[in-house]
């Protein structure tokens, strides 16, 4: 009887512990999901204000833009200013909190190596803080290229991200107005644990510009991989879609390393 009650005993035991170390993984996998999603859509987020030319801010009005932040114009040294911190009245969609400002330099737009660049002064979107400059080239009238490095996003919970990359973007436009946006590329970088990531974008995220400028930041097409290093050797791979809907709200599911599927948007 008190063997039986021994190995009664060390089976609940040993059935606790697993059932402990399954919930510890289930929890680390869904909140690593959550914060690469979060980075994710922090640094799309501005993506589109840097695709956009000199002379398109000439001519968008603040309500066009996420935020509605004032736009500041310099023509002297063709810079413009984007501040949240001083928005305008206007009503949108979704609207998200943003503070501080967006500055783009386009004092070389029109050089020989057209090129320009945005930097965060004191930025901060829906308790993100960046820290950073992102450089962009024109390869064509509607296409650019952008590289970056040592541009760090901050979350509202203290996790940080450090991060490089090359993107490519193609603007479709009507009449000169923009459409759309497409990306691919990748970023590469440390998360929050200290560990390298990657992030690949494996099928270009598409983004209308009706949906960017009602405040709809997420792109509504396109896939991408968050492969996170455990150690020098081994990897996991998270493989997330963004999927269209009536609506400018897209549904984001990402594939987690173990095969269950996490649906982090909306």
């Amino acid at each position: 009887m008190k063997k039986y009650l021994i190995l009664l005993s060390t089976s609940l035991l040993l059935a606790a512990c697993s059932e402990d170390v399954g919930k510890e993984i289930n929890t680390d996998l869904v909140q690593e999901a959550e914060q690469f999603f979060g980075f994710s859509e922090a640094f799309g987020e501005s993506s589109y204000l840097g695709n956009l030319t000199y002379e398109d801010y000439l001519t968008i009005v603040s309500a066009e833009l996420p935020g509605c932040p004032t736009i500041i114009q310099n023509p002297d040294t063709k810079i413009i200013e984007l501040d949240y911190s001083a928005p305008q009245e206007c009503e949108q969609e979704n609207p998200g909190p943003r503070t501080g400002k967006i500055i783009l330099d386009f004092t070389l737009a029109d050089s020989v190596n057209a090129n320009w660049s945005l930097t965060y002064d004191n930025y901060a979107f829906k308790g993100s803080e960046f820290t950073g400059t992102r450089m962009f080239i024109r390869l064509s009238p509607t296409e650019n290229q952008e590289s970056f490095e040592s541009l760090t996003i901050k979350t509202g919970q203290g996790l940080t991200f450090v991060a490089e990359g090359e993107l490519s973007y193609v603007m479709s436009r009507l009449d000169l107005a923009p459409v759309s946006l497409t990306t691919r590329g990748q970023i590469t970088g440390r998360n929050p644990a200290g560990r390298n990531f990657s992030l690949v974008i494996t099928e270009a995220r598409e983004q209308p510009f009706q949906c960017y400028s009602a405040s709809w930041e997420l792109p509504q097409k396109g896939k991408e991989s968050w492969i996170v290093s455990r150690t020098a050797t081994s990897s996991v791979d998270y493989r997330v879609s963004f999927e269209p809907t009536e609506t400018c709200n897209p549904v984001v599911i990402s594939t987690l390393p173990d095969g269950r599927s996490l649906q982090l948007n909306p």
